[in-house]
């Protein structure tokens, strides 16, 4: 049933064997030239991913901030020497202030540098079908390499009368 006689297969394996290798290190080339030519954009989001999580941070302490001491914020939204000194704590390059404390655990985990803050605080109220709504309105930045990202958030709050 061998339509080839025994004699002329001897050189067969080889060169199946070379054009599988030819093949597998032409995919590998081509993989390789791929990953090279993406690696600036993968970086670039990498560093824009850390500027949101530090931005994502200043949020989170803020949120904080306010549920900890409400009646702190309401005495200071009148006053703006003491609304600086409020925002001064939730800025990374206030020395000892509660952020700078988590810009150098996220500096540790990361091996890199971030740095964050909080731009506006402020209290929003609306009018909707017979009642009022209020509102944090949270506006931060972070920073990571050169990438800088602003986050805004509102968080629907209750101010008891």
């Amino acid at each position: 049933m061998n339509i080839l006689p025994r004699k002329n297969r001897k050189g067969i394996a080889i060169a199946v064997v070379l054009t599988f290798c030819t093949a597998v290190l032409g995919l590998i080339t081509v993989l390789v030239i791929n990953t090279k030519a993406h690696r600036g954009s993968h970086s670039s989001q990498y560093d824009d991913t850390r500027a949101l999580m530090a931005a994502r941070s200043a949020i989170q302490l803020a949120i904080y901030k306010y549920r900890v001491l409400p009646a702190e914020y309401y005495k200071i939204r009148s006053n703006g020497a003491l609304k600086q000194g409020w925002l001064a704590d939730m800025q990374t390059e206030t020395a000892d202030s509660p952020a700078a404390k988590i810009k150098l655990a996220l500096d540790n985990g990361m091996q890199a540098s971030h740095d964050f803050g909080v731009e506006e605080f402020a209290l929003v109220s609306r009018q909707d079908s017979g009642y009022t709504k209020d509102y944090l309105k949270i506006r931060a930045w972070g920073t990571a390499s050169d990438s800088r990202k602003l986050l805004e958030e509102l968080v629907e709050i209750r101010i008891s009368e």
